[in-house]
């Protein structure tokens, strides 16, 4: 028993200390990190990734966009009709509102 233990701690500490002890880059001394470094002379990539531009969508064509458009007509959601209608809450008998300012 104990040989397998001394085993799995052996195969554990191998596996993991590469990772542990892995050196990390330190990103701060690269020319990308000086005060004085210009993105905007960096060389676009080489890939044709073309990316499809879209015109903004004209609200002003739409149905309700109309003065004579009714907002009552509409349906409502699903998700609000079970909601019950509640009375508004009176503050001046909570907590906050009994101590002295």
């Amino acid at each position: 028993m104990k040989l397998l233990a001394s085993a799995t701690l052996v195969i554990a500490s191998l596996l993991l200390s590469p990772a542990a002890l892995a050196e990390r880059p330190d990103f701060s001394k690269t020319a990308a990190a000086q005060s004085d470094y210009r993105f905007a002379d960096n060389q676009p990539i080489k890939k044709n990734y073309i990316v499809q531009r879209t015109t903004r969508h004209d609200f002003s064509k739409t149905t309700a966009a109309n003065r004579q458009y009714d907002f009552s007509y509409n349906n409502a959601s699903p998700h609000c009709s079970d909601n019950a209608v509640s009375t508004q809450h009176d503050f001046s008998k909570t907590v906050a509102a009994s101590r002295p300012s």
